[in-house]
């Protein structure tokens, strides 16, 4: 059986929802609010740090040799 509006099972939910949906907006900005403001904002510049000369030694199998 379908609720219809009417109902009082209808009715109460309809009446829940409109309440938290009020109490959220009072609350403040909503989560799809924050997630848009998150993707408008800026992307950082990514930095690739230097790689340091003479940090393994020599026989390391770590360290990868240039071919001559």
């Amino acid at each position: 059986m379908t609720r219809m509006p009417g109902e009082w099972a209808w009715d109460a939910v309809r009446a829940e929802v409109a309440y938290r949906q009020e109490e959220l907006r009072k609350a403040g900005r909503g989560a799809a609010a924050a997630r848009r403001r998150r993707w408008s904002r800026a992307v950082p510049e990514v930095r690739v740090p230097e790689q340091r000369a003479g940090e393994y030694d020599a026989d390391s199998p770590r360290v990868l040799r240039r071919a001559s």
